[in-house]
């Protein structure tokens, strides 16, 4: 029963990490033959799909940061004190 346990671990996290380094193209096609077949399922697999552009790793987390306005940042100037 141990085994049992240990290899299905195994397997899911094995599953888990072939669908995060998947490059988006393939886990868009992925996505779009789920739809027809198991939409619930797709819908969890349209989640995983960043919006990045063509060129874009999917490792990379980029896409995800927003970006920040420069007025949105409390930037303080500093002044340095030159001692004698």
């Amino acid at each position: 029963m141990q085994t049992a346990i240990t290899i299905s671990i195994l397997i899911f996290a094995a599953i888990y990490l072939v669908l995060k380094w998947m490059p988006n193209k393939l886990k868009e096609k992925i996505r779009l033959q789920l739809l027809a077949t198991h939409p619930q399922l797709a819908k969890y697999f349209e989640s995983t799909v960043k919006k990045c552009a063509s060129s874009c790793s999917s490792s990379c987390n980029s896409c995800d940061a927003q970006t920040v306005n420069n007025r949105q940042i409390d930037v303080k100037p500093i002044h340095f004190i030159h001692r004698s």
